[in-house]
């Protein structure tokens, strides 16, 4: 199915978010004002206000009204994804659903701290839309599959065989496995080198010290997609594909992408689920917060 975007509908949409001012609403809990959103044939655009400056990045929310579940979908960095018009940041989501509704929210990362948005308002995927349908899975499909633990080694191990979404930008804008860890009230997803049967995931070489000598939970698994800011096609070029002699663990991230969350279930550590892993040192994570207001 082809993804496309409608560059006059994004423009209007950008016109009237820009019409009103993105101060706090002091009467409803200091929430920013909710994003606007705009529906087309085969997309959502969701349009979000900058508040300022010292915003570092942008976790964007949608809610799913059929089972009224919200999960964690992306994130936009500041200034990489800001627009041309310097006033607003825009989300394409392409993974949606005919006959569902959804409503959209952001979570700003600004100077430590988070400040959310109020829900956007409520759009409903017609059936006639260009969008997918009912039966097709937009996230990793793991019936039957597990995590097996090994305490000895700290390790993860992959069992079963896990099944790839159905969308075809999948494969063609190479979408990567990722570990949801929870740490208390962090989540935070990491690089896993794959999710087929057997593959052992050493948690020590992965994790970041915050996230040793306590408790961590695993939470699952996400497909993500990263787009930098030299990436014209808007596609994942690993390894500096694009010859441009950056290295892509050293290009300034624009936009994450994420599925929706698959769990699995772990086995091997005890009934609570619980793994706590002695100090070693690692590389953070990107923020995967799964709750939302």
């Amino acid at each position: 199915m082809k993804k496309g975007t409608s560059f006059f509908y994004i423009s209007l949409a950008f016109l009237a978010v820009s019409i009103f001012s993105c101060k706090l609403k002091m009467e409803d809990e200091d929430l920013y004002d909710k994003p606007g959103v705009n529906i087309t044939q085969n997309q959502v655009t969701v349009i979000i206000p900058k508040v300022g400056n010292d915003t570092k990045y942008i976790n964007v929310y949608r809610r799913d009204k059929q089972n009224d579940e919200a999960v964690n979908i992306g994130i936009l960095y500041h200034p990489q994804a800001l627009e041309n018009d310097a006033k607003n940041y825009c989300y394409i989501d392409s993974l949606i659903t005919k006959r569902h509704s959804y409503e959209y929210r952001v979570r700003y990362y600004i100077n430590g701290e988070y400040y959310y948005s109020e829900w956007s308002d409520k759009i409903f995927i017609e059936n006639s839309y260009n969008a997918y349908d009912e039966d097709e899975s937009l996230s990793y499909k793991a019936n039957g599959c597990y995590l097996e633990y090994e305490p000895t080694d700290y390790s993860l191990t992959f069992r079963g065989n896990i099944q790839s979404p159905d969308f075809s930008e999948f494969s063609t804008q190479n979408y990567k496995p990722m570990l949801i860890v929870q740490c208390g009230d962090k989540t935070q997803v990491f690089d896993v080198p794959a999710i087929s049967n057997t593959t052992k995931v050493a948690l020590r070489s992965i994790l970041p010290s915050d996230f040793f000598d306590t408790d961590i939970s695993i939470q699952g698994i996400v497909a993500q997609r990263t787009i930098f800011t030299d990436d014209s096609d808007d596609e994942l070029l690993d390894n500096d594909d694009n010859s441009d002699g950056v290295p892509d663990t050293e290009k300034a991230k624009k936009v994450i992408i994420w599925t929706a969350p698959t769990t699995l279930d772990l086995v091997g550590a005890g009934s609570a689920k619980l793994i706590n892993i002695p100090s070693q040192t690692g590389t953070a994570g990107l923020d995967y917060g799964r709750r939302v207001k």
